[in-house]
This record gives structure tokens, sequence and C-alpha cells, in this order.
């Protein structure tokens, strides 16, 4: 077995689960669209679980190991000159920006990646969830901590909810950019880009983050 095949599993594990679901995808449409035995699927990857782990570290490990770096060089360069709306957008646009790493080779691979950590989250999959913390948990935490620094002053539970509110925006806007940008083209003329969503939705993100909080939980 070659890292051909390898891959052959995971761009056709990648395809379907984006498309119909990990639970309504089963392992003998994966191997006949990468045609590929079922043996080659368990030998590489053990599991179903397993290839459904495989495909999304295939997104999230360079999207975290450049979102830390570019956390990392943002906190030595911090100015204390700008105000909270500032640091968000600039918060935000490194995580633009680490997004935007991941489709470097497939533009189509951050509709892609947005469908597969919606599905996470939809459907049964609390391996993955747990996977996921345990792969890039500490990531995740360290742009939390600085976003929360920039945003008004809340309890944990009202953050745990304004921060999926915020990734609700980035996920529905890249799982859906393919379908916004064919609606954009035929509705308005408009040839606009996946670049130039990423752009525009930094300062949407940014007003959610500073919303005020209002009621209590």
């Amino acid at each position: 077995m070659t890292s051909s095949t390898i891959d052959r599993i995971l761009d056709a594990a990648e395809a379907e689960f984006s498309a119909h679901g990990f639970v309504e995808t089963s392992l003998r449409t994966i191997t006949s669209k990468a045609k590929v035995n079922l043996a080659a699927v368990n030998y590489h990857f053990g599991s179903k679980k397993g290839l459904i782990q495989a495909v999304t570290d295939r997104f999230l490990g360079p999207l975290t190991q450049n979102l830390h770096a570019q956390l990392s060089a943002y906190e030595k360069s911090f100015s204390k000159s700008h105000n909270d709306e500032q640091e968000l957008q600039v918060l935000l646009a490194i995580l633009a920006r680490s997004c935007q790493h991941v489709a470097q080779q497939n533009h189509h691979s951050l509709a892609v990646f947005a469908r597969l950590i919606s599905t996470a989250y939809s459907q049964s999959q609390g391996h993955l969830r747990k996977h996921l913390s345990y792969q890039y948990g500490a990531s995740f935490l360290y742009f939390m901590k600085l976003l929360r620094k920039h945003m008004p002053e809340m309890t944990d539970e009202q953050f745990f909810w304004r921060f999926h509110y915020l990734l609700g925006i980035l996920v529905f806007s890249l799982s859906s950019s393919e379908a916004l940008l064919a609606i954009c083209e035929r509705e308005y003329a408009s040839n606009r880009s996946l670049d130039q969503i990423m752009v525009d939705i930094v300062p949407v993100m940014a007003s959610a983050a500073q919303a005020p909080i209002i009621g209590e939980f």
C-alpha cells in the first residue's frame, strides 16, 4: 500500500462525508469510489471512526499549526494602542488566514472542511468531538482566551454561546460558499471570490463578538 492509496481513500471519504454525512456514508461507498478493498481501509485507519478522524486531521492539522504560529507572533507584537474592536478584527483575520491556508491546494476544501465540522456537531459523533478536543483543543483554547480579552464581560456559559454564534457565522458562510457565490453571480452579476468572503466576514464577526450581553442565563 502506498501513500497514493491513502490519499485516494481520504479523497473519497472527504467527498462522501461532506456530501452525505458520516452516518449515511458507508465504507462500501468509499471503497468503491477509491477503488480499493475494505481491507485497505481497515489496515490504514482501523475503522470507520479512525477514517473520520483522519479526514478531519487532514484539515485541522495544517489549520491549527498555522493558527498557533500566527497567534504567537500576534502576542509578541501586541499593541496597547489598539481598541477592542481593532484587536478582535486582527484576531479574527488570523483565523480567516488560517482557514485560507487550508485551501491553498484546493479551493473547494474550505467548504468541505466547514461541512465536516457542521456534521460533527449535528450527528452523533462523540468520538470525533473528543478526538478534536484532544488533538486541537490547546490551539483553540489559546485563540479563545485571546479573543475573550476584547469581548464584553460575560460568564463562561455566555461566552460558550457567543463563541459558537461566531463559529456558526463562519461555518455556514464557508460550507455554503459555493452556492452563495453562484447565487450572487446569477442575481447580481457579481463575480466574488472565497477570499473576498473571508475579508468581508471579519468585521461582521468582530461586531457580533462585541454585541452587548442582554438578559441573564
